[in-house]
């Protein structure tokens, strides 16, 4: 199992890189690159440790190493009411176009937990050798089966979530890394 500061680390190294290429490149003194350095290395590091807990932390101790969240601002909570209200207003006035995407955000949701399910074949069981001798035995046995059917069905959407997130981490690093890239070139 790979430690979250090693990921960490390895991943500021390869960040140190670009930013040591960016800066040799630019025009500032030699203290004005260093303080650069510091202030993107920081914010790199603070910003991975605490995507990466958030996404991929399995244990309380991991959790406890993440940073703590940012703080919300008055500021912040009125942007976002004054969002919601804009966005309830939308939907007041334009109740037909708020419908129809509420409906294609539905449907893409009911594709989406479709695919998760297994397509199974029912077939008659023959019951006809079964005695009722040990019936206890036989209903904590489909007890567990059932418990544990339970158990995999979570396993499995955990695990399509996590894939999803680490799609998503992926593509936001190489926009990042293309965005970076190009900030070089130029």
């Amino acid at each position: 199992m790979v430690n979250l500061d090693s990921c960490v680390a390895e991943l500021a190294e390869g960040f140190d890189a670009v930013v040591d290429k960016s800066l040799a490149q630019s025009e500032a003194s030699h203290e004005e690159r260093e303080l650069l350095r510091e202030k993107f290395r920081t914010a790199f590091k603070t910003n991975i440790e605490l995507g990466l807990a958030t996404v991929f932390a399995q244990t309380d101790s991991a959790k406890e190493h993440a940073p703590p969240q940012t703080e919300v601002t008055v500021d912040d909570l009125m942007l976002q009411e004054g969002a919601l209200l804009r966005v309830v207003g939308r939907r007041n006035r334009y109740p037909a176009k708020a419908a129809s995407l509420l409906g294609m955000t539905l449907k893409k949701n009911r594709t989406m937990l479709k695919g998760l399910k297994v397509n199974i074949t029912r077939e008659k069981v023959d019951l006809s050798g079964v005695t009722e001798n040990h019936s206890e035995v036989l209903e904590n046995c489909f007890v567990k089966v059932n418990s544990d059917l339970k158990c995999c069905k979570d396993l499995v959407v955990e695990n399509m979530d996590k894939t999803s997130r680490l799609i998503e981490s992926y593509k936001i690093l190489k926009n990042t890394e293309e965005a970076c890239l190009d900030n070089m070139e130029s």
